[in-house]
């Protein structure tokens, strides 16, 4: 069978993260920000892959290309990429690359099921897909970081403070009211939405995946099933649908 070992690269707004799968099942993950020609080339020596998907837009793709082993093939999400899945949403090149990937993700671990996949990272980004793999929409809110940074960005008084997994009961100094305000608030707006879903939709499956997933998993209410790799998986998914249906 070709390509049976094969290599994604997801370009996310603070780090790139590579996926290496052999036989359709994960391998082995890691950073690559800021690797370089030899760096890939010493990983290809030892991880030998024929394919590539990279998840990006723009130059962050075409560099990354550039320095790969000129004897893979590279695959990029973009406007020709095809899916698995069908989408309400007006311009589903619009949608980001990685809300794309982790629905692909999704159907590939839930198929047939209706899912719900939280993706918090930078951005908390929902994505309802019904059990007819038909994306409905979604939902775009700032992230846990992103929080944190806006009030001290835009206040002159309050410290930038990192993303806690204490919450305190109520504030009574700044810090406190700061983590309680955000993380207390993430945690009732994912609630918040997943009742709203609930209520139009009945019931789902639940994924969460981004960076924040560990820390909030047992935090919300409902069951939720994480996975960090969720994007990586969804990734592989597009990556194989595509070279099928080119064949």
């Amino acid at each position: 069978m070709r390509h049976t070992k094969q290599l994604v690269i997801d370009v996310g707004n603070t780090q790139t993260k590579y996926g290496y799968f052999d036989n359709n099942t994960l391998i082995s993950t890691g950073v690559c920000t800021d690797w370089e020609a030899s760096a890939w080339t010493t990983f290809h020596q030892g991880n030998p892959f024929s394919v590539v998907m990279i998840s990006s837009v723009g130059a962050s793709a075409k560099r990354i290309q550039k320095l790969l082993p000129t004897s893979c093939e590279v695959h990029l999400l973009d406007e020709n990429t095809r899916y698995p899945f069908t989408s309400d949403y007006k311009d589903i090149n619009t949608l980001g690359a990685d809300r794309r990937a982790a629905m692909a993700g999704a159907l590939l671990c839930y198929p047939k099921t209706p899912v719900l996949v939280i993706d918090a990272g930078s951005c908390i980004t929902f994505d309802f897909i019904n059990a007819e793999a038909q994306h409905l929409g979604g939902i775009i809110a700032p992230g846990r970081k992103m929080r944190y940074h806006a009030m001290h960005l835009f206040t002159e008084k309050l410290p930038l403070l990192d993303p806690s997994t204490a919450i305190p009961t109520i504030g009574t100094n700044t810090t406190d009211s700061i983590l309680l305000g955000v993380e207390g608030g993430v945690l009732a707006e994912i609630n918040t939405h997943i009742k709203a879903f609930t209520q139009a939709y009945g019931n789902f499956t639940i994924i969460l995946t981004g960076g924040d997933a560990d820390s909030l998993n047992k935090k919300i209410k409902n069951t939720i099933f994480a996975d960090t790799h969720l994007i990586l998986r969804g990734l592989q998914h597009l990556l194989m649908f595509n070279i099928f249906y080119e064949e």
